[in-house]
C-alpha cells in the first residue's frame, strides 16, 4: 500500500490571486502592520526564493516560511 502525498496548500495562497488585498488587510491588522508592508513583503520574498523557469508553487513552502518569519519578526519588534 503506497501513501498518497496531499499537495500542499499554503496559507497564503490568496497573496497569488486578485484576493491578495483583502489577505494583506487582515495580515497587516493581526501584525500591525500597512497593507503596503504586508504585500511589498511578500513580492520581494517571492522575487528572492523564486528561481528563473520554474513555477512558484515548487517553491511556495521556502516562500511562506520566509514571509511568516517576517509577520513574525515585525509582530516581535512591536513589543520590544
Amino acid at each position: 500500500m503506497t501513501k498518497h502525498q496531499r499537495p500542499y496548500h499554503s496559507p497564503f495562497a490568496a497573496m497569488l490571486t486578485g484576493e491578495r488585498f483583502a489577505l494583506a488587510t487582515k495580515l497587516a491588522a493581526q501584525y500591525h502592520l500597512d497593507e503596503s508592508q504586508v504585500m511589498f513583503a511578500y513580492l520581494q520574498i517571492t522575487a528572492a526564493v523564486a528561481e528563473p523557469g520554474k513555477a512558484v508553487i515548487a517553491q511556495q513552502p521556502e516562500i511562506d516560511r520566509r514571509f511568516q518569519a517576517f509577520l513574525e519578526g515585525s509582530n516581535q519588534s512591536e513589543t520590544h
